[in-house]
């Protein structure tokens, strides 16, 4: 395979997804032995090798089809790379997109014969890579929590519209700008609720508003949106009619792939998840409301109607103090603010005589913290966060210098005021 060097120092993520490892023969040489001797076996032996694309294709005792062939696959993992790719400069892009032998070979025996017979190292590892990503793309569609997951998401959105929404009254139109100036150290900040003007940026929300109670104040919901994390969508500010006004709306976060899994498969890697029934965000909950009272009160007021405490867990709030800090990715930035916690909820079973949980994370942000998840220029900005998990947990693991050389220039770049590519993200002018 990619390297024969011996190392010891295997890291988990090598351990959950073995072919992503450039030096698996010296790490891992029982595997790789297994490996080979497999691909001789398949090019050998036309049954067995037919019986291996089936196992792919439909169960070994059934009927049933799987949601797309094997090759599909295969393709889907060279585009997850482009996606990925999207994040960097189009020097760099090109100098590590997937080779035209690897990227045109998508037939299960071809690969294996490029992954041990390939003409130099980086050949080898690109078809070695290539099989893990299809693999794992596999796992993804046809993992029970994740099929299952337009259901629950149905379930979850019916429980809120009968014991919140339904409560709730209509809050009018409130547009709210934002603008980026100086501060007295010559530091570029985010001025939120400044007057309409040709340099703001502004957002248009629709508000929510739920009453007070004897016990809770009154919250204004700006926005609200639920997330299936295999559609991998994300809210961004999208043009309305007025050419100075935004408003929230969904954009793809991996627009190659389509609605599919590669938010999943970034997830499994990045955190050495073998897995995917083992991702608890595969549904997900964002309430923007209007202050941190506020949130702290939404919270409350969703305690009870989905279970009350016991159906409640590893709760994050980071809206004041520092204590939960460390609970949050380590990339987030060090003044990114949620309350973020994960409810199961207790749903039929159409298979089953009793019934089963199944997880969402909830998230809730005052209003002025997630607008610098948007319009930030610094570290609290959602692009330059996934740019730091692109470049620190990403980077190293799909592109390993063994075989692509070390990265400098390329951290350079992510390291500074680079922009996306444009043609992968929507944002206001």
């Amino acid at each position: 395979m990619a390297d024969r060097a011996r190392h010891d120092d295997e890291s988990p993520v090598y351990r959950a997804h073995p072919l992503l490892d450039p030096l698996l023969p010296s790490r891992r040489p029982a595997d790789a032995r297994a490996w080979l001797a497999t691909y001789h076996r398949l090019a050998d032996d036309p049954a067995t090798y037919y019986k291996i694309l089936t196992s792919f294709l439909r169960p070994l005792e059934g009927t049933q089809t799987a949601f797309q062939s094997l090759d599909a696959y295969l393709h889907d993992a060279d585009t997850y790379l482009d996606d990925l790719l999207r994040l960097v400069r189009r020097e760099d892009a090109d100098r590590l997109r997937p080779q035209t032998i690897c990227r045109e070979t998508n037939e299960l025996l071809a690969l294996l014969r490029v992954t041990f017979e390939g003409p130099d190292a980086r050949t080898r590892y690109e078809a070695q890579r290539k099989l893990q990503l299809s693999k794992m793309l596999f796992d993804v569609d046809h993992c029970r929590t994740v099929r299952d997951g337009p259901r629950h998401r149905t379930r979850f959105e019916s429980l809120l519209e009968r014991e919140l929404w339904t409560k709730a009254e209509g809050g009018g139109e409130v547009i709210v700008c934002c603008c980026t100036r100086p501060d007295a150290t010559g530091i570029d900040r985010l001025e939120i609720g400044v007057p309409v003007s040709s340099d703001a940026q502004c957002l248009r929300f629709d508000v929510r508003r739920l009453p007070a109670t004897d016990r809770e104040p009154t919250i204004d919901v700006y926005h609200y949106h639920s997330r299936f994390k295999r559609e991998a969508t994300r809210v961004v500010p999208m043009p309305t009619s007025d050419e100075n006004v935004f408003q929230l709306g969904e954009a793809p976060r991996y627009p190659g792939l389509g609605r599919r899994s590669g938010s999943i498969l970034s997830k499994m890697i990045r955190r050495a998840i073998g897995d995917p029934h083992l991702i608890q965000d595969v549904l997900g909950a964002l309430f923007i409301v209007g202050d941190v009272r506020q949130a702290r009160a939404l919270e409350r007021r969703l305690l009870d109607p989905l279970g009350g405490p016991f159906r409640w867990r590893d709760r994050v709030d980071t809206l004041s103090g520092e204590r939960d800090r460390d609970q949050l990715n380590e990339r987030s930035a060090s003044d990114f603010q949620v309350l973020k916690k994960i409810v199961d909820i207790l749903t039929e079973d159409r298979n089953a005589p009793s019934p089963y949980l199944f997880s969402v994370e909830v998230q809730i942000y005052p209003l002025d913290s997630y607008l610098r998840t948007l319009y930030d220029a610094d570290y609290v900005g959602h692009d330059a966060y996934k740019r730091r998990q692109f470049l620190n947990d990403l980077l190293p693991v799909l592109f390993p210098v063994e075989v692509f050389g070390a990265h400098g220039d390329l951290l350079q770049n992510l390291n500074g005021s680079m922009p996306i590519d444009p043609a992968s993200i929507h944002r206001p002018r």
